[in-house]
């Protein structure tokens, strides 16, 4: 059973600064956080968090991900090869209210280097509280169908 409450947080070296942040924005809107970020020192290589927040969403196991790295772009490069997730980069309130209405995305991708703390978690919040509109069910089909499909070669 989904649930509604959890969010599967991941982060790369990059999203370091603004990390405690967003989880305390989370958590103030009433979420738990499950964190998968990278806490070292040093680079570390973001595939690595992208996967375990993409299977704990795909599983059911949160509602939804959040993944932060430099640009949002190779984390969601990542998320998206597991099946079942639909991991899109966002950038402004539009692309994040969009994400998840039209495209049924699951997981967010954002860019600590591209935006404000401010900003990220505006379009977080735009995100987790925009609901999918079923008329574009059947794009989502397309999409599975897709992942389904093997890769012939010529």
């Amino acid at each position: 059973m989904e649930n509604i409450k959890k969010i599967a947080f991941g982060t790369d070296h990059a999203a370091l600064e603004i990390r405690e942040n967003v989880k305390k924005y989370l958590k103030d809107l009433g979420y738990e956080v499950q964190d998968f970020g990278f806490y070292g020192t040093g680079s570390c290589d973001y595939p690595d968090y992208a996967l375990k927040v993409a299977e704990v969403v795909v599983n059911k196991e949160a509602y939804k991900g959040i993944l932060l790295c430099g640009t949002g772009i190779g984390m969601s490069i990542a998320a998206n090869k597991v099946k079942g997730a639909i991991a899109a980069v966002c950038w402004d309130e539009d692309t994040a209210r969009l994400a998840a209405q039209h495209n049924g995305a699951n997981i967010i991708c954002l860019g600590s280097r591209t935006a404000t703390v401010s900003q990220v978690c505006h379009e977080i919040k735009i995100f987790l509280d925009t609901p999918f509109e079923q008329r574009h069910s059947q794009r989502i089909e397309k999409i599975k169908h897709i992942e389904k499909m093997q890769v012939s070669s010529c």
